[in-house]
Protein backbone atom coordinates (compact mmCIF):
# COMPACT_ATOMS: atom_id res chain seq x y z
CA UNK A 1 0.00 0.00 0.00
CA UNK A 2 1.69 3.14 -1.19
CA UNK A 3 0.11 5.15 1.84
CA UNK A 4 1.60 2.47 4.16
CA UNK A 5 5.17 2.96 2.40
CA UNK A 6 4.45 6.99 3.01
CA UNK A 7 3.71 6.59 6.45
CA UNK A 8 6.70 4.46 7.37
CA UNK A 9 9.02 6.64 5.26
CA UNK A 10 7.54 9.85 7.15
CA UNK A 11 7.73 7.82 10.81
CA UNK A 12 11.62 6.99 9.99
CA UNK A 13 12.46 10.47 9.22
CA UNK A 14 11.21 11.63 11.82
CA UNK A 15 13.09 9.02 13.97
CA UNK A 16 16.22 10.05 12.35
CA UNK A 17 15.53 13.77 12.47
CA UNK A 18 15.26 13.22 16.62
CA UNK A 19 18.05 11.18 16.85
CA UNK A 20 20.13 13.79 15.22
CA UNK A 21 18.55 16.45 17.47
CA UNK A 22 19.64 14.25 20.57
CA UNK A 23 23.18 13.30 19.60
CA UNK A 24 24.80 15.15 17.11
CA UNK A 25 26.58 17.54 19.42
CA UNK A 26 29.67 14.95 20.51
CA UNK A 27 30.26 18.25 22.45
CA UNK A 28 26.54 17.40 24.79
CA UNK A 29 27.16 14.92 27.45
CA UNK A 30 26.25 11.47 26.94
CA UNK A 31 23.72 11.04 29.05
CA UNK A 32 22.11 14.24 27.61
CA UNK A 33 23.07 12.45 24.12
CA UNK A 34 20.99 9.09 25.85
CA UNK A 35 23.93 7.15 25.18
CA UNK A 36 23.69 7.66 21.72
CA UNK A 37 26.96 7.87 19.19
CA UNK A 38 26.94 8.80 15.77
CA UNK A 39 30.16 7.64 14.38
CA UNK A 40 32.03 10.33 12.38
CA UNK A 41 32.17 8.64 9.21
CA UNK A 42 28.63 8.10 9.21
CA UNK A 43 28.14 11.68 9.80
CA UNK A 44 30.19 12.44 6.99
CA UNK A 45 27.95 10.15 4.94
CA UNK A 46 24.70 11.88 6.08
CA UNK A 47 26.25 15.31 5.54
CA UNK A 48 27.11 13.88 1.74
CA UNK A 49 23.75 12.58 1.06
CA UNK A 50 21.55 14.80 2.79
CA UNK A 51 20.82 17.28 0.38
CA UNK A 52 20.19 15.12 -2.47
CA UNK A 53 18.09 13.25 -0.65
CA UNK A 54 15.63 16.13 0.91
CA UNK A 55 15.22 16.82 -3.13
CA UNK A 56 14.10 13.52 -4.48
CA UNK A 57 11.84 12.59 -1.65
CA UNK A 58 7.97 13.86 -0.61
CA UNK A 59 7.17 16.99 0.82
CA UNK A 60 5.81 15.17 4.22
CA UNK A 61 9.31 13.96 4.17
CA UNK A 62 11.21 16.12 2.75
CA UNK A 63 10.13 18.61 5.83
CA UNK A 64 11.96 16.11 8.37
CA UNK A 65 14.68 15.90 6.25
CA UNK A 66 14.94 19.72 6.17
CA UNK A 67 14.11 20.14 9.97
CA UNK A 68 17.65 17.34 10.76
CA UNK A 69 19.77 19.40 8.06
CA UNK A 70 19.05 22.71 9.85
CA UNK A 71 19.47 20.69 13.46
CA UNK A 72 23.03 19.69 12.04
CA UNK A 73 24.03 23.15 10.50
CA UNK A 74 23.58 24.38 13.91
CA UNK A 75 26.54 22.22 15.26
CA UNK A 76 28.49 21.97 12.34
CA UNK A 77 27.50 24.87 9.51
CA UNK A 78 29.83 26.53 8.15
CA UNK A 79 33.40 24.79 9.90
CA UNK A 80 32.04 21.54 9.30
CA UNK A 81 29.92 21.68 6.21
CA UNK A 82 31.68 24.04 3.87
CA UNK A 83 29.40 22.27 0.75
CA UNK A 84 26.16 22.67 2.52
CA UNK A 85 25.32 26.22 0.93
CA UNK A 86 26.86 25.52 -2.53
CA UNK A 87 24.54 21.88 -2.35
CA UNK A 88 21.47 24.27 -1.09
CA UNK A 89 22.23 26.40 -4.09
CA UNK A 90 22.25 24.19 -6.68
CA UNK A 91 18.96 23.45 -5.77
CA UNK A 92 17.85 27.07 -6.89
CA UNK A 93 17.41 25.90 -10.57
CA UNK A 94 14.96 22.75 -9.75
CA UNK A 95 12.19 22.37 -12.13
CA UNK A 96 10.34 21.82 -9.33
CA UNK A 97 9.27 24.36 -7.30
CA UNK A 98 8.73 22.42 -3.89
CA UNK A 99 12.26 21.38 -4.19
CA UNK A 100 13.42 24.89 -4.44
CA UNK A 101 10.75 25.67 -1.60
CA UNK A 102 12.21 23.01 0.51
CA UNK A 103 16.22 24.08 0.08
CA UNK A 104 14.88 27.83 0.89
CA UNK A 105 13.45 26.56 3.74
CA UNK A 106 16.24 24.70 4.87
CA UNK A 107 18.38 27.97 4.30
CA UNK A 108 16.16 30.07 5.82
CA UNK A 109 16.01 28.06 9.28
CA UNK A 110 19.99 28.25 8.86
CA UNK A 111 20.04 32.22 8.54
CA UNK A 112 17.70 32.68 11.27
CA UNK A 113 20.54 32.35 13.44
CA UNK A 114 21.95 35.61 12.77
CA UNK A 115 18.88 37.75 14.71
CA UNK A 116 18.90 38.59 17.88
CA UNK A 117 22.61 37.10 18.60
CA UNK A 118 25.57 39.07 20.13
CA UNK A 119 27.55 40.31 17.13
CA UNK A 120 30.86 38.21 17.16
CA UNK A 121 33.24 37.90 14.73
CA UNK A 122 32.39 34.51 14.46
CA UNK A 123 29.01 34.95 13.86
CA UNK A 124 30.23 38.05 10.96
CA UNK A 125 32.55 35.38 9.28
CA UNK A 126 30.04 32.93 8.97
CA UNK A 127 27.82 35.66 7.74
CA UNK A 128 30.41 36.67 5.29
CA UNK A 129 30.61 33.34 4.25
CA UNK A 130 26.83 32.76 3.95
CA UNK A 131 26.82 35.67 2.00
CA UNK A 132 29.88 35.12 -0.54
CA UNK A 133 28.33 31.79 -1.11
CA UNK A 134 24.25 32.72 -1.86
CA UNK A 135 23.66 36.58 -2.65
CA UNK A 136 24.30 36.39 -6.36
CA UNK A 137 22.09 33.25 -6.77
CA UNK A 138 19.39 34.79 -4.19
CA UNK A 139 19.29 37.76 -6.66
CA UNK A 140 18.73 35.89 -9.53
CA UNK A 141 16.54 33.35 -8.27
CA UNK A 142 14.50 36.39 -6.74
CA UNK A 143 14.52 38.19 -10.30
CA UNK A 144 13.68 34.85 -12.75
CA UNK A 145 10.48 33.95 -9.88
CA UNK A 146 9.28 37.40 -9.98
CA UNK A 147 8.82 37.49 -13.70
CA UNK A 148 7.38 34.29 -13.53
CA UNK A 149 4.45 35.58 -11.59
CA UNK A 150 3.69 38.10 -13.91
CA UNK A 151 3.76 35.52 -16.10
CA UNK A 152 1.55 33.17 -14.65
CA UNK A 153 -0.91 35.98 -12.76
CA UNK A 154 -3.90 34.53 -13.63
CA UNK A 155 -3.32 31.16 -12.23
CA UNK A 156 -3.66 31.04 -8.83
CA UNK A 157 -2.51 27.23 -8.11
CA UNK A 158 0.81 28.44 -10.06
CA UNK A 159 1.37 31.72 -8.15
CA UNK A 160 1.28 29.69 -4.99
CA UNK A 161 4.65 28.22 -4.83
CA UNK A 162 6.23 31.31 -6.29
CA UNK A 163 4.89 33.62 -3.80
CA UNK A 164 6.31 31.29 -0.81
CA UNK A 165 9.45 31.22 -2.91
CA UNK A 166 9.54 35.19 -2.59
CA UNK A 167 8.60 35.16 0.66
CA UNK A 168 11.03 32.68 1.98
CA UNK A 169 14.02 34.25 -0.06
CA UNK A 170 12.04 37.86 2.11
CA UNK A 171 12.95 35.93 5.03
CA UNK A 172 16.61 34.71 4.15
CA UNK A 173 17.46 38.18 2.74
CA UNK A 174 16.04 39.63 6.47
CA UNK A 175 18.32 37.54 8.36
CA UNK A 176 21.23 38.36 6.02
CA UNK A 177 21.00 42.09 6.33
CA UNK A 178 19.69 41.70 10.53
CA UNK A 179 23.59 42.56 11.31
CA UNK A 180 24.96 45.03 8.84
CA UNK A 181 23.68 45.89 5.36
CA UNK A 182 25.65 44.12 2.92
CA UNK A 183 27.24 46.07 0.29
CA UNK A 184 26.41 43.27 -2.90
CA UNK A 185 22.48 44.34 -1.41
CA UNK A 186 23.23 48.06 -1.06
CA UNK A 187 24.68 47.88 -5.04
CA UNK A 188 21.64 45.60 -6.53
Amino acid sequence: NPQQQITTRQAAAIRFKNIVKVAWDDSKDPADRKDITIPHNDKETIKTNLVKLMCTVPPQIRNQVSAAISLIAEVDFPKKWEVLLPDLVKQFESPDLNVVIGVLMTADSIFKSFIDVQRSDELYATIIYSLNVIQEPLLRLFVNVGSQVDAVANDPAQLKPRFEILRLICSMYYSLVYQDLPEYFQDN
